[in-house]
């Protein structure tokens, strides 16, 4: 009820100072009155049509000309007195028009619209009003440029953190576990799902803005943009948008660190935030950044070549953050360890490089497109000098200390898991390594073999070299069995894993039927050097059998060969028992080869020479034990020195 005594004042004040003063007159009264209360603007009389605005006002307000020549000086002024009404009135003056009645915003960019029009193309009639439409469009641009910033300001943390951690949580969860040698070798096990998920982000989009404010921003924009304020308008959305990415950044957990931050930190806190960077380079490139563009050019619809420098220009400080992390690493010390999250790193930017070339377009695109080429060039130049350093080492190992028990050596168990970690990356490497010079790459090599991809033919020379280190350190053993062991226990550990299903792709099946034969070479070396001394004392040669009775010195000869065959065979149970076979199933065959080879020969002598002599009882026992003795003892060789549990190492 208050409102509509309110708006009856209104009007009967207008219509009493316009029966008093005349139109000209009253006009000029209600458009002063009409700053301090935009209700009098209804009232102010045309003089061309003599009719006051409120008879016009069935019409639907202030519609866009086809041209100046057709926008009336009534509604001329009445758009520069809504201008100015947001600048004199004190209340509205302090108030933002986007943050209340969206009628108010329609109608300020209305006004707007017909005062360019009219500056744009004025008519002979109205150059008396042209100054005035100038000023005027100049406070409104003013004001523009504020409500745009509030606008932006206003919504810059509309961004969830929180959902976008849910969006990489999958690859987070996938790269947490570390597969480890107990040499320290590591590599990300979720290797393989973070390549496919940098991917899966390609067509995904959020709204980093609500659409409506989008909607407000672009109707803003094309006002500035039409009078020239391009710089104003692009300044203000590149620090806002900037801002905002750059926070986003933070909130996911990116840390900036400088070529000197990477040298110092530990290799364990550096690979953690290397897999983190993957994740937030990912993020991103696949979406924040494909986002923010979308909103670019929706904000900046008019002129999209003038949106793509927009985002370059507000986008390349974040995404050149996040580059020189990958340069930073790129340019630190070399160590073989290093070796699998490189291979992430290029694999990742490689795959992301198409996105970011999309992204960034045009010539103001280009230092980024750049950026980004040289980057992964060097991350794929450190790739090279990082394997190129775990060659190096293998072939400077010179470690004299024998491993106990003739066991698998730790060098062998890091080659070899090395090369199976690097399997997955065969295709990357193939290319890596394709300049490097193969001419000695392959030594002994088959035709199968001389015609072999780069990484296949480096890999075929790291495990000739490694056969070699074994060779060399099976002479640190004294005991020539013992060296036949763990020369057996080394070529069966490689060729276990040569068999894996990519590396088997690398080192092919002649090779594996190579060395795998050569390890039963090994077998056969190690049952002559142990049991054949113990096999001669279940003999009978130098033995008079011929007569019917046996004579006490041929019995003597038989009690000796007993007693020289127990020690034999109690030292060689003692001895081999803390010796080592790795393998189940190579550890069963060498017992049932050493069974074989002594069981019966001993059954056959028991056998032959019991009748004559007491070998079980007596006061001293010859034949200490039963053939199923003599094989319980044989089924115990090869425990080590830690038993069964060992055999469960990778």
């Amino acid at each position: 009820m208050g409102a509509m005594d309110s708006d009856g004042r209104i009007t009967a004040t207008a219509q009493h100072i316009i029966s008093i003063m005349g139109s000209d007159k009253a006009t000029d009264v209600l458009r002063i009155l009409s700053t301090y209360d935009n209700r009098f603007s209804r009232f102010i009389v045309s003089s061309s049509t003599g009719r006051d605005v409120q008879e016009e006002r069935d019409d639907p307000p202030l519609e866009a000309p086809a041209g100046a020549a057709e926008i009336g000086e009534t509604v001329l002024l009445e758009s520069l007195d809504i201008v100015q009404h947001w600048e004199s009135s004190e209340s509205a003056s302090g108030t933002y028009i986007w943050s209340g009645n969206q009628a108010d915003s329609s109608t300020y960019l209305d006004a707007v619209e017909r005062i360019q029009e009219f500056v744009n193309k004025p008519g002979a009639a109205d150059t008396t009003n042209l100054d005035r439409a100038r000023d005027a469009l100049m406070v409104a641009m003013l004001r523009l440029e504020k409500e745009f910033f509030h606008l932006l300001e206003s919504h810059a943390k509309s961004m969830d953190p929180d959902k976008l951690q849910e969006m990489i949580q999958d690859d987070k969860d996938s790269d947490e576990g570390d597969v480890s040698t107990a040499d320290g070798l590591e590599k990300t096990s979720g290797s393989d799902d973070l390549r496919q998920g940098s991917k899966s982000f390609k067509s995904v989009t959020i709204d980093l803005l609500p659409g409506d404010v989008v909607a407000d921003l672009r109707e803003i924009a094309s006002r500035m943009l039409k009078s020239g304020y391009q710089a104003e308008s692009t300044q203000i959305y590149v620090s806002s948008r900037k801002s905002v990415l750059e926070e986003c950044l933070q909130s996911l957990g990116f840390q900036k660190l400088s070529i000197d931050d990477v040298q110092k930190i530990s290799w364990n806190d550096l690979g953690n935030k290397i897999s983190r960077w993957i994740q937030i380079l990912k993020l991103a490139v696949g979406i924040l950044l494909r986002s923010e563009k979308e909103i670019c050019r929706s904000v900046f619809e008019s002129n999209y070549d003038l949106a793509d420098g927009v985002f370059n220009q507000l986008a390349r400080g974040p995404i050149t953050l996040l580059l020189n992390f990958g340069e930073a690493v790129a340019i630190a010390q070399r160590a073989p360890e290093k070796l699998f999250k490189l291979l992430d790193m290029y694999e990742d930017l490689r795959d992301l490089l198409p996105g970011i070339n999309d992204l960034f377009v045009g010539e103001s695109g280009a230092t980024v497109r750049e950026e980004g080429a040289t980057i992964l060039t060097w991350i794929g130049e450190a790739v090279k000098g990082t394997f190129a350093a775990f060659e190096a080492a293998l072939q400077r190992e010179a470690s004299q200390n024998p491993v106990p028990g003739g066991a698998v050596h730790p060098l062998t168990r890091y080659v070899m898991n090395y090369i199976r970690f690097c399997s997955d990356y065969t295709e990357t490497l193939n290319h890596l390594l394709g300049e490097r010079n193969l001419t000695q790459a392959v030594t002994n090599a088959g035709s199968e073999e001389s015609n072999r991809e780069p990484f296949s033919a480096v890999i075929l020379t790291v495990l000739d070299l490694l056969v070699k280190h074994m060779d060399k350190k099976a002479n640190l053993y004294k005991d020539a069995a013992l060296s036949s062991i763990f020369l057996m226990n080394n070529l069966c550990y490689m060729v276990q894993k040569a068999k894996d299903a990519e590396v088997r792709k690398l080192v092919s099946d002649e090779w594996i039927r190579r060395h795998n034969a050569k390890m039963y070479q090994y077998h056969s070396e190690y049952i002559r050097k142990a049991w054949t001394n113990v096999l001669s004392y279940l003999g009978d040669e130098g033995m008079n059998l011929s007569s019917g009775s046996m004579s006490s010195s041929t019995k003597n000869q038989i009690k000796e060969k007993f007693r020289n065959f127990n020690m034999a065979f109690e030292e060689n149970v003692k001895t081999q028992s803390s010796w080592f076979v790795s393998d189940p199933q190579l550890c069963v065959e060498l017992q049932i080869s050493i069974t074989r080879m002594i069981l019966p020969a001993y059954q056959n002598f028991l056998t032959k020479f019991q009748k004559h002599i007491d070998v079980y009882n007596g006061r001293e026992r010859y034949a200490k034990y039963t053939p199923d003795e003599i094989e319980e003892n044989i089924n115990a060789l090869f425990e080590g020195i830690h038993g069964h549990s060992d055999r469960r190492r990778g």
